[in-house]
């Protein structure tokens, strides 16, 4: 799965839950307004599981803005309930899930222009099969039993 793909699919999680929230992503905005999350690639790791799969390990950064304190936590908080009560994400017109490994947020601080900002840090993990090289079937073998 791409990554492009998968940013799509958390960028959909985050409306389906927050359908009144802006949700930028990649860069953060000049001015952000209130309610307005930005979703953003931190690292992007991958690691060998056996000959046929290969792990992908992402974190992402979820960043919050809100008119006061309490409302920044009270959203990073249903948000981490939503990704653990479900701990898949599904990933955009396909059939499979980014599995959630771990979110944590931190305390709301004030940005300047007035606005709080919360700051919440998403892991998670995909596991995807390696291509192989196929070969053509065998057709036509017979077994054969000779007696001495």
């Amino acid at each position: 799965m791409s990554l492009i793909t998968e940013i799509g699919s958390i960028e959909a999680f985050l409306q389906a839950k927050f359908p009144a929230a802006i949700i930028v992503k990649h860069t953060e905005p000049a001015e952000p307004a209130g309610s307005t999350f930005l979703l953003r690639l931190v690292s992007d790791t991958r690691k060998s599981e056996t000959n046929l799969l290969v792990r992908t390990e992402r974190t992402y950064q979820i960043m919050y803005w809100a008119d006061d304190a309490n409302s920044a936590l009270e959203t990073m908080d249903t948000l981490s309930a939503a990704l653990y009560q479900t701990q898949l994400i599904p990933v955009t017109r396909a059939s499979r899930f980014i599995r959630v490994v771990s979110f944590s947020f931190a305390q709301p601080a004030l940005a300047d222009n007035g606005l709080y900002v919360c700051t919440g840090t998403l892991l998670t993990e995909a596991r995807q099969a390696r291509s192989q090289e196929s070969y053509e079937k065998i057709q036509h073998v017979y077994a054969q039993q000779i007696t001495i």
